[in-house]
């Protein structure tokens, strides 16, 4: 039997003039996913969005919504909730009658309304502010009332286009885990737009990374992290570590590689995960600074799979739960996250200390020939 899916995008394209938005993107949503879509300004993301929703139509390919094709089908008959970057709410208008105002447009009947609003105001926590007005809510709680008036609706679809991005830090991370647990309560299927790595790696089930109107890497937030189909996704998504480098030589399964200026060049080890390189080629070199391990002067990584060289601290950041220590390797400056507690009293500013790290954490992508 053939899977179906709530949503299919087949070889979308999208152009404004000479400008290619969207191009061949190609995408089956699952009933009850949280999708995001991720890039930069300006990669395409919030166009598709626009398509899925009806704002826009494809220049070419085919969108697929529940079964039936939408190309050309106007915005108000897909069945979508849409909740935008600004709150969108009617000044004039009570919190309980923004909500009930799609109920009305369907002329649901008066006690059915007054149910539903007061069941989705229940859900995002909000019951007590039915009849004030939205000057008189915080940022975060017009937002949840824009998801609650998107959600009463009972959408089959639930588009968010960066509803986090105009509230503070505490606001953002408030709401985030809001949505999180709305989706699990509702199950409804949701696509997520944000330029923010963390909101998706927390919210999504996959994650569609965009960059120029292309899709670099559909994949789970564990995937697209640890396994970055792209040099693109890699400096995208966390923090990394960049050497230039190139290979010296083949190893078994093993990539030998030096990085850094021939003055003060190290050797290094890494996986090619099945991408072929020559010798003598010249590469980028990444490792993420949770991936790097430190030990005093002398000692090494317990484990034959690590590799290990010898550096000096510049520099010490404390950030809470960890510190950010900057570590002079040959020419190269590595940034290595440690646990603080771990490393209470046993790190200063000019200590001589060993880097460890496993070659599998090591990912190496074609770089230019100079």
């Amino acid at each position: 039997m053939a899977k179906t899916y709530d949503v299919e995008l087949h070889s979308i394209r999208k152009t404004f003039g000479s400008n290619v938005v969207v191009d061949n993107f190609d995408l089956q949503i699952e009933q009850g996913e949280c999708i995001s879509f991720l890039g930069p300004s300006g990669c395409g993301k919030t166009t598709t969005l626009n398509m899925i929703a009806g704002f826009l139509d494809p220049d070419q390919g085919e969108l697929i919504i529940k079964g039936k094709r939408m190309n050309g089908v106007a915005a108000n008959k897909r069945d979508l909730g849409m909740v935008f970057q600004t709150y969108s709410l009617f000044p004039h208008m009570t919190v309980a009658n923004n909500v009930a105002y799609g109920l009305k447009l369907r002329k649901v009947p008066k006690a059915e309304i007054q149910s539903r609003v007061r069941r989705v105001l229940e859900l995002v926590k909000l019951p007590h502010v039915a009849d004030r007005y939205p000057k008189q809510l915080s940022g975060g709680q017009r937002q949840r009332i824009a998801i609650a008036r998107a959600l009463v609706t009972e959408p089959s679809l639930l588009l968010l286009d960066e509803p986090l991005s105009n509230l503070d830090a505490k606001l953002r991370e408030e709401l985030r885990d809001e949505l999180k647990r709305l989706h699990q309560e509702t199950g409804v299927t949701t696509i997520f737009v944000t330029h923010d790595q963390e909101e998706a790696l927390y919210l999504s089930d996959r994650i569609v990374v965009l960059d120029h109107g292309k899709v670099e890497q559909i994949g789970t937030p564990w995937d697209i992290y640890n396994e970055p189909a792209s040099e693109f996704v890699h400096t995208f998504i966390g923090k990394s570590n960049r050497m230039q480098g190139k290979v010296t030589g083949i190893q078994g399964t093993r990539l030998a590689l030096s990085a850094g200026d021939a003055g003060g060049a190290f050797e290094l080890q890494a996986s090619p995960r099945g991408s072929s390189f020559a010798a003598g080629q010249r590469v980028s070199i990444y490792i993420r600074p949770e991936k790097l391990m430190l030990a005093p002067d002398g000692e090494s990584a317990s484990g034959s799979r690590y590799a290990c060289a010898q550096g000096r601290v510049r520099q010490l950041s404390f950030l809470g739960a960890f510190v950010e220590c900057e570590v002079a390797v040959g020419s190269e400056s590595l940034t290595v996250r440690v646990q603080s507690a771990a490393q209470q009293g046993r790190l200063e500013t000019g200590q001589a200390v060993t880097v460890c790290w496993n070659p599998d954490d090591v990912f190496v992508f074609p770089g230019k020939e100079r």
